[in-house]
């Protein structure tokens, strides 16, 4: 099945509103998170993704997890995602967005995420 991004609705959720499948992931590495948001193509939540907001005023948000269900991947939906949450975060006043954990280097790399050192990747936002 080919997806149309335009077919995309985005919405907040709470973690009850999660498939079993992120369900797990929020669960592992979300629950420091303030902003959880899923995807879903008419009406079936395909994706999701969580961020932690920055302590300090215009600092980087912490992407948590993201994830495509896999009967949706290899198709964009996970790129569509990052640039959702890179939109929320930049729209907060945030300075960057950054991730602690070393999955899927190639899909943060393509993104424009830098590896850093003591584990994970960053993005920064750049003003215009």
């Amino acid at each position: 099945m080919a997806i149309n991004h335009r077919q995309i609705e985005m919405f907040r959720a709470d973690e009850a509103d999660l498939p079993k499948v992120l369900a797990e992931l929020h669960k592992a590495y979300g629950n420091e998170a303030d902003l959880l948001r899923i995807a879903r193509i008419n009406e079936q939540i395909v994706a999701g993704y969580a961020l932690l907001s920055p302590i300090e005023r215009q600092g980087y948000f912490d992407l948590n997890w993201i994830s495509v269900l896999p009967e949706f991947r290899r198709q964009g939906v996970g790129r569509w995602m990052a640039g959702h949450a890179m939109g929320v975060a930049e729209s907060k006043s945030g300075r960057g967005l950054r991730t602690r954990h070393r999955e899927s280097e190639k899909f943060f790399r393509v993104l424009g995420f830098t590896a850093v050192p003591t584990g994970g990747f960053t993005l920064e936002f750049f003003p215009e």
